[in-house]
């Protein structure tokens, strides 16, 4: 038997075995339906392995990538509140962001984190990415990352 064939006797064993007891394996749920507990178990068994991989790709020091790498305190404390104030906060304005990313590094590091990162976990958490047009609430750099505050003219005393 070649290989391919042996691949689908193999996919058409297991999807007639189905589940425990027969029956078939429940849905995945929506990472906004799970209870903290399965989203602990998500993020440990899914986003962390994927997401490490992607920073690793594009950085070898995020080899040691935990969850304080993200969730800062918040994975000390176990709340795992985002965003977190212990990733760098980016600018409030565009004006501002415009003038940040005038700096090569920050670019780069700007254009892998938009591309790449919430890309990626739009799509683990099954949500849309953030788009001015069609997905203004999507997944978006302020669900990771805080602002600097805007600085507005001084009032005189």
């Amino acid at each position: 038997m070649n290989m391919k064939r042996i691949s689908m006797v193999v996919c058409l064993f297991v999807a007639a075995c189905g589940g425990e007891d027969g029956d078939s394996a429940a849905p995945p749920i929506a990472y906004e339906d799970m209870s903290f507990e399965q989203r602990v178990v998500f993020m440990n068994d899914v986003v962390m392995p994927e997401m490490k991989e992607v920073f690793v790709a594009f950085d070898p020091k995020f080899e040691t990538m935990d969850c304080t790498t993200c969730h800062g305190n918040g994975a000390i404390d176990g709340t795992y509140a985002m965003p977190s104030a212990q990733i760098e906060a980016l600018p409030a304005t565009e004006e501002a962001f415009l003038e940040y990313v005038k700096d090569p590094e920050k670019a780069r590091w700007s254009t892998f984190m938009y591309d790449e990162v919430m890309t990626r976990m739009a799509d683990l958490l099954q949500v849309p990415k953030f788009d001015h047009a069609t997905a203004p609430n999507g997944f978006s750099c302020s669900n990771c990352h805080t602002h600097t505050a805007e600085e507005g003219p001084s009032e005189a005393p």
